[in-house]
């Protein structure tokens, strides 16, 4: 298999990982020379990568049509490095603007090399920074990805990260991204998202829900008492957060509160 799975993230080889991006495996073995990238093990000239290495491979194809100027790249990535250790890469919008490499954050754009404040007084010409379209347009961007997330999720996160750039407060498109980087292990980024949804929503079972279980994954497991809890203040039918704060419950050795939500999860399940 290319793709190891097992409880750990999911790691990809040189030619999964090729074929994802649709670059050659010889162009991200010359990435790795140069250090733009940096696989999670390395034997040899046998390199795996992690899904977030597949975001940086997606930026390097945009941002590098050919092999030339590699170097501005690595310190733009090497710079903007902070900003996606306090937010998700897929909220970051990089665009090669005739040689300088733009970074959008939010309604700001700055160059990111220099870090310097770009003041944009002309109107935006098509392929710039910015694409002007209306909310039907979001919309069909927003259903494209999830029609191709799982055939091509890099392309779905980016086409979702346009939607949130657009939409900050498109619960879906938090949920929806959530769902995807958690498939691909990178926990970290669907918490992130998850919390984004939550404080869009703050009444929503299904944000509480999926925050319970991604802590209970991460073992936090007073963390996912709490937002379990809160699931079930918003919708105190759910099963699945009855269930899980009962397992829960039990393995931290509170009895009684583990077969109060165990019986309640029986009870609710008979019901149904």
């Amino acid at each position: 298999m290319d793709a190891s799975g097992g409880g750990g993230a999911q790691t990809f080889s040189t030619r999964k990982a090729a074929r994802i991006v649709a670059v050659s495996p010889n162009r991200i073995r010359y990435w790795v020379k140069h250090r733009l990238l940096r696989p999670v093990t390395e034997t040899g000239r046998r390199y795996r990568f992690g899904f977030r290495d597949l975001l940086v491979m997606r930026l390097a194809k945009e941002l590098l049509p050919a092999r030339r100027h590699l170097e501005p790249v690595q310190r733009c990535l090497d710079r903007i490095n902070g900003i996606a250790e306090q937010r998700p890469l897929t909220a970051l919008k990089l665009v090669n603007d005739e040689g300088r490499i733009l970074l959008r954050e939010g309604s700001v754009v700055f160059e990111a090399e220099s870090g310097q404040l770009i003041l944009d007084f002309e109107p935006l010409r098509p392929g710039r920074i910015d694409e002007r379209f209306g909310p039907a347009r979001v919309q069909a961007r927003f259903e494209e990805a999830k029609r191709i997330a799982d055939q091509d999720p890099i392309k779905a996160l980016q086409l979702y990260a346009d939607v949130i750039g657009r939409e900050p407060g498109n619960f879906e498109a938090h949920m929806e991204v959530a769902t995807l980087l958690e498939g691909k292990g990178d926990l970290t980024g669907a918490m992130r998202h998850l919390l984004g949804a939550a404080t869009i929503l703050p009444a929503s079972a299904e944000v509480h829900l999926k925050l319970g279980l991604l802590y209970r994954k991460r073992e936090e497991f007073e963390n996912a008492v709490r937002s379990l809890l809160r699931a079930i203040e918003c919708d105190p039918t759910s099963i699945d957060a009855h269930r899980n704060l009962g397992e829960i419950f039990d393995r931290l050795g509170r009895a009684r509160d583990a077969l109060r939500h165990m019986s309640a999860a029986h009870r609710l399940s008979r019901g149904e």
